[in-house]
Formats: structure tokens, C-alpha cells, sequence
């Protein structure tokens, strides 16, 4: 039995929700669960739902598409988000990802771009839509890529200067005991900057802890 990716759409144009369900149920694996014209409507709708893949227009009615996008991310961190809209904007295509999008393209691309983008974002990759230049895509990076650097430095001014002995050693696969050994410290001081260090840096286990501190440039 194949298992369906189910997809929800959230556009206040009835006539582009039908064009895009003809588009989407052409191919094999893919369904749409619901659809709405409200942007107020789109929350619950996915609550009940719970669709692998919501594919949203920025201008709707009663709350625009990038609140949208912030209040599902609150919601449902898992749930792929694909922008489809007519503004060809720079500006828009950096907010959206950075509110938690994962992709974005045009309306007028829809035919020929809609299949790929859903296959994209299904399978963890981002997709921005051809029309946009490479020179406009190498910016968003450069731009989310400093964006985390200045969280970086945000965070490394919270953490002490042992904190950071701490963190870099972990970071290279050291124990607790092995951090306590280098530093002269007792296990359980070990134990406790760690807990520290990723109460301040909002992650639950060790890799995470690794992996956020290099991403935002915590640690080199």
C-alpha cells in the first residue's frame, strides 16, 4: 500500500486552489487534505488535518502569509511550508525562509516548477524558484549565514570563559570525565557547565549542543 504525502493549500483564490489540486493529484502520492481562502483559518485547519506539506500565498486575507508561516513554526516546527505567490521580491524570499519556509516560487512558475519544489522540501532539501538569479540565492545564504553569526557572538558573550573551555571539548568528543581530567576539575563541575551551557543554548542533548554551537559560530 502506498503511503500518501498529504498536502494542504492556503490561498484565497478559488479558482488557483483548483489549478493547483489538477496539478498536484496528477501524480501518484500525493493528496490535498483541505484547502482555505482565510488566512485566520489556517492554524486550525492543520491541527485537525495535520498535513505533511502546507503550500501558503503571502497575501491573504486577515493575516498575511509570513505571520502565517511564524504561527505554524510555534505550532509544528516538522510541517513543510512552500510559499507560492506572484511577488517577485527579494525581500519576501529572505523573510519567508527565515520565518521558517522552506521554499518559495511563483505563481506564473507553478506548472512546470510545483511537482519539483513538493519533491524538494519532502525530501529535506530547499527550493527557490528558478526565476530568481543565483547572485539573489548566494545573498540569502550570505545573509542567514551572518544572521547566525551575530546570534553566535549574542550567545558567546552568555557563556563564561570556562563555559567555553567546556564546550569546546565537548565539541571534539570529549566525556565528562575527560573534560574534568583536562581542566582539572571534578566530573560533577563538568557535568554541571554542561547542563549550563545548553540550558543558555536551548538544546536538550549533546549533539544538538554541538551542532548549534558550530553552526552559529560559537565554537570554530
Amino acid at each position: 500500500m502506498n503511503i500518501m504525502y498529504d498536502i494542504f493549500l492556503a490561498d484565497d483564490h478559488t479558482i488557483i486552489r483548483h489549478g493547483l489540486r489538477r496539478i498536484i493529484e496528477e501524480n501518484p502520492g500525493y493528496r490535498i487534505v483541505g484547502e482555505t481562502g482565510d488566512g485566520l483559518k489556517v492554524i486550525s485547519k492543520i491541527r485537525t488535518l495535520h498535513p505533511n506539506m502546507i503550500i501558503l500565498d503571502l497575501s491573504m486575507p486577515d493575516l498575511n502569509g509570513i505571520e502565517v508561516v511564524n504561527r505554524i513554526r510555534k505550532y509544528n516546527k516538522k510541517i513543510k511550508i512552500l510559499i507560492l505567490t506572484m511577488h517577485r521580491n527579494n525581500e519576501y524570499v529572505y523573510e519567508c525562509l527565515v520565518s521558517g519556509a522552506q521554499g518559495y516560487i511563483l505563481k506564473e512558475d507553478a506548472d512546470s516548477e510545483l511537482i519539483s519544489a513538493i519533491k524538494a522540501l519532502k525530501t529535506g532539501n530547499i527550493y527557490i524558484s528558478p526565476s530568481f538569479s543565483n547572485e539573489v540565492i548566494r545573498n540569502l545564504i550570505e545573509r542567514r549565514s551572518n544572521a547566525e553569526r551575530k546570534r553566535g557572538s549574542a550567545i558567546r558573550r552568555t557563556l563564561t570563559p570556562r563555559e567555553r573551555e567546556v564546550l569546546k571539548l565537548v565539541a571534539e568528543g570529549n566525556s565528562n570525565k575527560k573534560v574534568a581530567d583536562k581542566l582539572g576539575i571534578s566530573v560533577r563541575t563538568a557535568e554541571h557547565h554542561r547542563l549550563n551551557i545548553m540550558k543558555k543554548l536551548g538544546v536538550t542533548n549533546t549533539a544538538g549542543l554541538v551542532r548549534h554551537a558550530l553552526r552559529t559560530k560559537v565554537i570554530d
